[in-house]
């Protein structure tokens, strides 16, 4: 536990500067995305929002303090906990490959286009940002990467790009980068401490579980996968959904009746319970499984001692107020009602 002491106690100052639920009432109360910008200035938020009222930059800014927030409490971490945390870090790694692939693909001129939503990781950076924006095309990048994690799932997900009947589709480029992250960071829980290892799995089983029920309902909604296919293109690990009954869901023509035929807690009540939101049974459903995992970070945060899923949960349950955050800006650009953007947020 005295290892955890230092980052404890900067998670600890980090968490106190949640703006919370009473904040998040009054910005809903807020007028106009401007208005919340300027309420946003006086809070943890604020360096990172400053001078701007751009929808997208203020969205950026906000992802960027959580990053910060890693490499804060990352200065005090050492040895298999830290490496742990810095594959946490590396998704937004993850989010910049992205955004430099989307950007050769549409072919914009200027990287004045893509660099100023590059998420800067200081020395945690695992790719070279710069080498990659003045690479003269996509295959000169994905060559640049040849010495970084990424290059084999980039090496996969570019074939597959390629040879796709719809080459322009990005899809099965991004799943591969996905997938490959997320086996990646579940193996780095196995380099953890006994206690360390059965409650962080726990709590990033349930992120895996959501992962793989979200991804799945959309698999068979929007993109007509085969049975095989689905489970090509899912996470082989989680909480509950994961081994016999991942393939069991990935079979199923009704993966909700299936959850629940099969009383797979606590899935078979968020899925059975879940309304639809805007038509959307999956979003409603998305909503639900979010509440949840927000909840048990708070059980979390009142019953564990010092540990790293400690300081996981206090890495999600400041996304979700991102998140939230986020999700009542885009409603006071669209001109949505209160109670509409409401329906939206997982924390109030």
């Amino acid at each position: 536990m005295i290892k955890y002491s230092a980052p404890y106690a900067r998670m600890r100052g980090l968490k106190g500067k949640l703006i919370g639920k009473d904040y998040l009432e009054s910005i809903l109360q807020a007028s106009s995305v401007q208005s919340i910008a300027t309420m946003l200035s006086g809070t943890v938020y604020g360096e990172q929002i400053q001078d701007t009222a751009d929808l997208n930059s203020i969205e950026h800014g906000l992802k960027q303090d959580l990053a910060l927030a890693y490499m804060k409490i990352l200065t005090f971490m050492r040895g298999r906990s830290a490496s742990f945390l810095k594959v946490l870090l590396g998704r937004f790694e993850l989010i910049n490959l992205k955004s430099i692939i989307r950007w050769f693909i549409q072919g914009a001129e200027s990287k004045d286009s893509v660099q100023p939503f590059i998420f800067s990781l200081g020395r945690y950076h695992l790719i070279p940002v710069e080498m990659a924006l003045d690479a003269a095309d996509l295959e000169s990048f994905i060559a640049i990467m040849e010495n970084t994690p990424f290059a084999r799932p980039l090496e996969i997900g570019y074939q597959q790009y390629v040879e796709s009947a719809s080459p322009r589709n990005l899809f099965l480029l991004e799943l591969a980068l996905d997938l490959d992250y997320y086996e990646r960071l579940w193996q780095s829980l196995e380099d953890l401490g006994p206690l360390d290892k059965l409650n962080a799995s726990k709590l990033l089983g349930i992120q895996y579980d959501i992962i793989n029920l979200l991804w799945m309902l959309r698999f068979k909604e929007y993109y007509d996968f085969s049975h095989e296919q689905i489970f090509q293109y899912v996470i082989p690990h989680g909480w509950k959904i994961h081994g016999d009954v991942l393939g069991q869901l990935a079979e199923a023509d009704d993966l909700k009746k299936v959850v629940v035929d099969l009383h797979i807690e606590p899935y078979e009540h968020l899925l059975g319970s879940a309304m639809e939101v805007d038509d959307s049974f999956i979003l409603g459903a998305e909503l639900e499984m979010l509440r949840f995992l927000h909840l048990r970070c708070l059980e979390i945060f009142m019953k564990f001692p010092l540990q790293v899923a400690l300081l996981l949960a206090f890495f999600i349950w400041k996304e979700m107020e991102i998140r939230d955050i986020i999700t009542v800006l885009s409603g006071k650009h669209l001109g949505l009602p209160q109670e509409r953007i409401r329906q939206y947020m997982v924390t109030l």
